[in-house]
């Protein structure tokens, strides 16, 4: 094997060689994906998104969201957010397809991304934190560019997990997926984090719209602090 090894080493140098690519730049790189993808990001180096604005336009460190299904005069049952005051947080939501897949729960995919990630212009629009008080902050960071991201990538994760068991049993997502969503977020703020970070993210929303499918609703509280969002029931 050592010997396979040594001509595994010689192929990869010649084929470098000949692409005029260079093998330290390689190992270096390879290294870098590997941090990114194994560890996530330490707490003194997270950055906090909305230090340093008003209070009313900060992600709370701690609240509750309530997911109630809520029959309608059509004979649909929709999901309505409530914010921890009683305050409605967004529209009715319904699974907008043919087959109920339960996608009306998939706000619990944004909440998780705050959670975690300190970011989720959809969480922000759905809490009333946007951080108004910067123009140019709320229009490429909160407003409504952010927001399609933020939907899109919940809707590539959603069809990507569908045909995985919702992650059920699953504890990792292919590399493609994250990168993707790496390209998805280059301009904004959220791009300093690391792959490690999206997956937990993604692993933690998941676990929360299970459980919300599973009872029909139900609460979730959320908590920057410890990075969790905890589903409560109904």
């Amino acid at each position: 094997m050592r010997k396979e090894l040594g001509d595994v080493l010689w192929y990869t140098a010649t084929l470098a060689r000949l692409l005029g690519l260079d093998l330290e730049d390689i190992a270096a790189a390879s290294l870098e994906k590997t941090k990114d993808r194994s560890r996530a990001t330490p707490d003194d180096e997270r950055p906090h998104f909305d230090t340093g604005y008003p209070p009313h336009e900060q992600l709370p460190r701690r609240t509750t969201v309530t997911f109630t299904p809520t029959p309608r005069a059509d004979g649909r049952t929709v999901i309505v957010l409530t914010r921890e005051d009683g305050t409605p947080a967004g529209d009715p939501l319904t699974s907008a397809s043919h087959i109920e897949d339960g996608y009306r729960f998939h706000d619990a995919f944004h909440l998780a991304h705050a959670a975690v990630l300190g970011w989720s212009p959809v969480s922000r629009f759905l809490l009333g934190c946007r951080r108004r008080s910067r123009p140019g902050i709320d229009e490429a960071e909160d407003g409504g560019r952010a927001i399609a991201i933020e939907e899109g990538i919940s809707a590539l994760v959603f069809s990507y997990a569908s045909r995985h068991h919702y992650f059920e049993d699953v504890s990792r997502v292919d590399q493609e997926l994250l990168t993707t969503i790496d390209h998805m977020t280059a301009h904004l703020g959220v791009s300093v984090l690391r792959a490690a970070d999206w997956e937990k993210a993604i692993m933690t929303g998941y676990a929360a719209w299970r459980q919300l499918r599973k009872h029909g609703g139900g609460r979730l509280e959320l908590d920057l602090d410890t990075q969790r969002l905890v589903f409560l029931e109904p």
